[in-house]
């Protein structure tokens, strides 16, 4: 259970989009814009939801659980944060290098992953400073 528990969540939709962007190469941007979904409002109008739009709202939540994982300082959240700076970079040279990864949406996802990496290590610092005491009082 340790294992999945430092796993990095924000790598299964890196994947997901690594799946696609390997096949579709830099028409990814189109694949992304079409249409998943319309919902209808109660203005009238139909809010209109694409896949990017559904892959990013996928990645926040996971942002989310990620962000919850690391209120604890554990040996666990320390390799997951590890693991976390390794999907950023991951991220980062995807970005720079690949024209099938240069949009927004991976874009965001590279902002995800380093906000991932950023958030755990001031949680856990707080946290850590917290349950270390000093002197002898």
């Amino acid at each position: 259970m340790a294992v999945f528990a430092a796993f990095p969540l924000l790598f299964i939709p890196v994947a997901i989009y690594a799946v696609f962007a390997f096949g579709a190469g830099p028409e990814m941007a189109a694949g992304l814009a079409q249409t998943a979904m319309t919902l209808p409002m109660a203005s009238g109008v139909r809010l209109t939801v694409t896949w990017g739009h559904l892959l990013l709202m996928f990645a926040t939540l996971l942002l989310f659980i990620e962000i919850v994982k690391s209120i604890r300082p554990t040996r666990t959240s320390l390799v997951d944060n590890g693991l976390s700076i390794g999907v950023f970079i991951l991220c980062l040279v995807l970005f720079i290098l690949l024209p099938g990864f240069a949009t927004s949406e991976f874009f965001i996802l590279l902002l995800m992953s380093l906000l991932d990496f950023l958030a755990g290590s001031v949680i856990m610092l707080g946290s850590a400073q917290r349950t270390v005491q000093f002197g002898s009082n």
